[in-house]
């Protein structure tokens, strides 16, 4: 029998050890924070109670999932995710990519918004990462953790508290009580990654530049008995005035005390090879949270005697999980717009249909966000339990009224062109844009002004009158950039006016009808053998068109994609006069004239396989069939029939042996993409297989060879580095029928050019 004083020992002894309540305290660190969910993961396997948590932007992410009832280990299944990965880069779900709204590609690389009512001031961007997905998809996680707690983080399944930055008032903010999402939100708004928000009239950021460690925040809100910090950051060194960055940070950020504010205490420090954006090595980093929780394990086990097995800790999670009212929206509303500009928003979400789940919501969302107006979205959900649902606040912030873009082409090849556009918004009960493009260079020059309008029907709807200016010039030769050494022997001059209308088909579709009224005008030669002093044949065509396209595209890039697909269906008929006069070199010089119609119809498909992975394969197949007639030489009719460009550089060379009235073609693609899909290695192999080749007679006239009697064939191999501004990339090419057939160039920027009458 134990004597009376050892039992009152033992029982203190015990309730001392119950009584034991333990705190973690989360740095921020970028992607290095990611160690935390190892650590959290070390403590939970090895019973280790977590009564309370702070955190400091990653930190406060991490502390908020297991606060909300998250386990570590659905935390690093989350954190290796595709979709976490999409939010991580600011991107959005390729399901969710609304083509719809893309409009016709261009060459740009870097749009500038223009405040038009502060006398033209420039305004650069203040994000590398759009915000949006990860303000959906936080919104979404927390607001039923957020509504079972009441909005008090003392009532979460693990009381919490976070730190962010006031830079309005230019001081810390600690969060106790409110949207869990909202908190978390201001807390990792990492300057120029991620934009700030308002709160209150307040600019909120980073926790981490006034607070990058909040010891003194656990100590103070909540007192435990024992502390376990995990820190992965540290203070920057004194600024160096050769160091620009360094020079930012001692302006925008405090120091930190990276210590306990009182025993007892223990921090933990992970070592890992993660860097600061490195949010694709996030196994490697919890792995490495663990292994350094795990060094530390004897310290802690010997410091916390009270423990918590894992059957409890899981029937406590489930409980409060239950309690987490799903998230469906029964009311949505849109701030921040006029009457109009709310009619149109409700209409695209269809908000009618309320009460809405997440899921359903999803697309919609990301549909408005992807109109043109709209330069970004964040959502606030609030708990009715009168009704049982939430009621969906969502702040919709107007992209600036004029966009000015900028981008083209930049290569060793004589084919550079600069690219500059403006855009004007316009945003009402519709959706609507005016917008002027202009292509300069040496190759290629375009003007092209549109005026596009979305319509806010139930089915998306868009109208878009358009006149556009294209001019090609392909010339035979030349000594540098600067100097050629003969005339162009091909200049090809296209005016078109005209309406594009557009229905949305799902999120990947569209059917498109055109019609266009098109004046072409082309200078040639029918031979290399021509002086400075000979005139060229001319060929005038004016001509009206119409066409029908269908087409579906979740290729991931505007050029040189590696994933996705493409499937395209085009029937035109196209109706005009031909005028051509002969050159010089023609003995007979009396201008001819011909009326032609013809109807052409076209498929494409466009396939990459394994978009996950180190190799990736593509493939082609195109396929056209028309009854183009004759023009009046050989060279004005291979200038109007259909032609085969299936890479890049192939659409900077006038490719006589690639045209035809009818043809099939396809090809298939190996592409090794390392580097995070930074870099690609692309080897491509084509073939051209025409019905009947159009063929050149003794007179310069045109001719059909027999069937499928011919064929030609391309080859291409590029390294490609995909830049936050555009593509780099290294290409040698042979294109078979080009007199000298192997080709090369160092490239910079898009091969895309404006839309063509017979686009």
């Amino acid at each position: 029998m134990l004597r009376p004083t050892l039992l009152l020992s033992v029982l203190l002894l015990a309730a001392s050890a119950q009584a034991q309540r333990i705190g973690i305290v989360l740095s921020g660190g970028g992607a290095v924070g990611l160690t935390h969910i190892g650590v959290l993961k070390a403590l939970e396997d090895n019973g280790v109670p977590i009564d309370y948590i702070t955190g400091s932007s990653m930190g406060a992410l991490i502390g908020a999932l297991y606060a909300s009832g998250i386990s570590p280990v659905q935390m690093d299944s989350l954190f290796q995710s595709d979709l976490y990965q999409e939010m991580s880069s600011g991107g959005i779900e390729p399901a969710y990519t609304y083509y719809f709204k893309q409009g016709w590609p261009d060459a740009s690389m870097l749009t500038l918004g223009v405040d038009v009512d502060t006398t033209l001031q420039m305004s650069l961007p203040t994000n590398l990462r759009s915000p949006v997905l990860i303000d959906y998809e936080q919104m979404r996680s927390f607001a039923g953790a957020s509504a079972a707690s009441g909005y008090d983080m003392d009532s979460l399944f693990v009381p919490f508290r976070c730190v962010a930055s006031d830079i309005t008032a230019r001081k810390q903010v600690i969060f106790s009580r409110g949207d869990l999402a909202l908190a978390v939100r201001a807390s990792m708004s990492y300057p120029f990654y991620f934009k700030p928000i308002r709160i209150d009239g307040h600019l909120m950021m980073d926790g981490g530049m006034y607070n990058n460690f909040p010891s003194d925040v656990m100590y103070d809100a909540f007192l435990p008995d024992f502390i376990i910090g995990s820190n992965v950051a540290y203070n920057a060194p004194p600024p160096n005035e050769d160091d620009l960055m360094s020079q930012l940070k001692a302006i925008m950020t405090q120091p930190t005390n990276y210590t306990m504010p009182c025993d007892p205490g223990l921090i933990i420090e992970p070592k890992t090879s993660t860097t600061l954006f490195d949010f694709a090595s996030a196994k490697q980093a919890v792995a490495d949270g663990y292994a350094s929780a795990m060094e530390r394990m004897p310290e802690i086990l010997a410091a916390v005697s009270r423990r918590i097995d894992p059957a409890t800790l899981a029937a406590r999670r489930a409980r409060f999980k239950k309690r987490c009212p799903p998230v469906t929206f029964g009311e949505i509303r849109f701030d921040g717009l006029g009457k109009g500009q709310t009619t149109y928003c409700e209409r695209l979400v269809d908000k009618h249909n309320e009460p809405l789940t997440a899921a359903e919501l999803k697309p919609r969302y990301f549909r408005l966000y992807q109109d043109y107006n709209v330069a970004g979205l964040f959502p606030r959900a609030s708990y009715d339990p009168v009704r049982g649902n939430f009621d969906l606040d969502i702040g919709v912030k107007r992209e600036r009224q004029l966009e000015v873009r900028f981008g083209g082409l930049l290569s060793s090849r004589p084919i550079n062109t600069g690219m500059l556009g403006a855009r004007y918004n316009i945003f009402g009960r519709t959706s609507g844009r005016l917008e002027g493009t202009a292509y300069l260079g040496k190759f290629y020059n375009s003007g092209q002004v549109k005026w596009r309008t979305d319509l806010s029907s139930r089915v998306p709807v868009y109208i878009e009158p358009t006149f556009t200016l294209n001019r090609w010039d392909h010339f035979s030769g030349f000594t540098s950039f600067f100097e050629t050494v003969k005339p162009s022997y091909l200049i090809d001059r296209e005016l078109w006016g005209g309406v594009n209308l557009g229905m949305a088909l799902g999120t990947k579709g569209l059917l498109r009808l055109d019609g266009k009224y098109v004046a072409n005008k082309n200078n040639y030669y029918q031979s290399d053998a021509f002086s400075a002093a000979d005139t060229a044949d001319v060929t005038a065509f004016t001509y009206g068109t119409t066409g029908l396209t269908l087409e579906r595209n979740s290729l991931n890039r505007k050029q040189q994609p590696n994933s996705g697909e493409l499937f395209q269906l085009q029937v035109r008929y196209i109706n005009g006069q031909e005028h051509t006069t002969p050159g010089s070199l023609w003995p007979q010089r009396t201008q001819i004239e011909s009326q032609h119609s013809w109807l052409t119809a076209k498929v494409r498909f466009d396939k990459y396989f394994l978009p996950k992975g180190l190799f990736k394969f593509g493939m082609l197949l195109e396929g056209v069939y028309s009854d183009l007639p004759y023009f009046q030489n050989y060279t004005a009719t291979l200038i109007q029939a259909p032609v085969f460009q299936p890479t890049p550089e192939s659409r900077t060379y006038f490719l006589e042996n690639y045209r035809a009235a009818s043809y099939v073609a396809g090809g298939v693609r190996t592409i090794i993409a390392v580097a995070r899909n930074k870099f690609d290695l692309r080897l491509e192999a084509y073939g051209f297989q025409p019905y009947r080749a159009l063929e050149r007679d003794g007179q310069d006239q045109v001719s059909e060879g027999d069937v499928v009697t011919t064929r030609y064939f391309i080859g291409s191999g590029s390294l490609i580095y995909q830049s936050p501004l555009g593509p780099v990339w290294f290409n040698t090419s042979y294109i078979d029928g080009l007199r000298q057939p192997w080709v090369w160039s160092l490239n910079f920027g898009y091969v895309i050019f404006a839309q063509s009458g017979k686009e």
